[in-house]
């Protein structure tokens, strides 16, 4: 095995491992902006929806480059993929998580 897929799989087991504490609640701290966010602003948002998009879309991405590295593509694909996932994730914010 060389170095580059040990450290993608080190990675990857850090990321799943983060995402899977925010889906059950104890990583609230991890989901960007809601952290920092006044009780008010906080109060706009359906917490259990959030978790499951933050944390599905954060194993969405993770699944999405291991394709892309897995099958050689270049970097330019991983960005595109990211990004569509980025997009999507804005999109279910919009919709599905806010109160």
């Amino acid at each position: 095995m060389n170095s580059e897929l040990i450290v993608g799989i080190i990675a990857t087991v850090i990321v799943l491992v983060l995402a899977l504490l925010v889906l059950f609640g104890l990583g609230d701290f991890l989901i960007s902006g809601y952290n920092t966010a006044s009780a008010e602003k906080k109060a706009r948002y359906n917490l259990p929806r959030l978790r499951v998009v933050t944390s599905l879309s954060v194993i969405a991405i993770t699944a999405s480059v291991w394709v892309c590295m897995l099958l050689k593509t270049s970097e330019i694909v991983i960005v595109a993929v990211t990004l569509a996932w980025v997009v999507i994730m804005f999109i279910l914010d919009k919709f599905y998580v806010k109160k």
